[in-house]
C-alpha cells in the first residue's frame, strides 16, 4: 500500500496461496488466476521481439525453453546433449507469432533423432494432455498498475513448470516496464515454495 500511495511504479505480486487477490481487487489491479479450470492463460512461447539490441529474442526464448524442458523431462542428469539440440533446433523452426507449446511438440515429433521424440513424449502431457494448461495463447496483458498472479489452483505436477512460467512472463514485464521508464516492484510471496 506504501508503493501504491506513494509513487506511480507499477506493482506485480506473485501469489501462490491466493491471499493478496481481495487486496489487489480494491486497489482497482488486476487478478490473473493460473489453474486448470482458470479463464487465464499464460503461454511459454510468447516471444518478446522488443528486447535491447545485445540479445537476440530467439536465443534467449531458446534457453528458457530449454529450461523449461529440464524441468518437464526431469531426470538425475536433465537433458543430454542431443536433446538440447533437437530442442532449439526446433524452436528456430517454430517461431512466428503465435506460438504455442504444441507447434514445439508436434515439430520434435517431426525429427529424426530417438532424442526429439523421448522429449516431445515427455511434453505430449502439458500439450495434448491433461495439464495442457500452457498450451493456449496468453490472454492476458499487464497493463494494469496493479497485478496479482495467483498459483493456489496448481497439482504438484504444474507448480514448478507455473513458477517457471510465471517468472519469464514478470521479467518481461518488468523489461517492458523499464523500456518504458516506469518502475516496477515485484513482490513473491510464499517465496519459499
Amino acid at each position: 500500500i506504501n508503493v501504491f500511495l506513494a509513487t506511480n511504479d507499477r506493482i506485480i505480486v506473485v501469489d501462490p496461496m491466493g491471499e493478496y487477490a481481495p487486496l489487489v481487487r480494491r486497489l482497482g489491479g488486476q487478478v490473473i488466476e493460473i489453474a486448470p479450470d482458470s479463464p487465464h492463460h499464460i503461454s511459454p512461447m510468447d516471444l518478446q521481439m522488443n528486447i535491447n539490441d545485445e540479445d537476440s529474442p530467439l536465443s534467449m526464448k531458446a534457453d528458457f525453453l530449454l529450461s523449461l524442458c529440464e524441468l518437464i523431462v526431469g531426470g538425475k542428469e536433465g537433458l543430454q546433449p542431443i536433446e538440447k539440440t533437437v530442442i532449439d533446433r526446433c524452436v528456430r523452426l517454430v517461431y512466428r507469432e503465435m506460438a504455442l507449446l504444441q507447434d514445439l511438440y508436434e515439430e520434435l515429433l517431426r525429427q529424426p533423432e530417438p532424442e526429439a521424440r523421448r522429449v516431445a513424449t515427455a511434453l505430449e502431457l502439458y500439450c495434448t494432455g491433461s495439464l495442457n494448461l500452457f498450451n493456449h495463447p496468453t490472454n492476458v496483458d499487464l497493463n494494469s498498475r496493479v497485478v496479482c498472479i495467483v498459483l493456489k489452483g496448481l497439482g504438484e505436477n504444474l507448480r514448478k513448470i507455473a513458477m517457471h512460467t510465471t517468472n519469464e512472463f514478470v521479467s518481461q514485464a518488468v523489461d517492458t516496464n523499464f523500456r518504458e521508464g516506469v518502475a516496477t516492484w515485484c513482490y513473491f510471496d510464499e517465496f519459499h515454495v
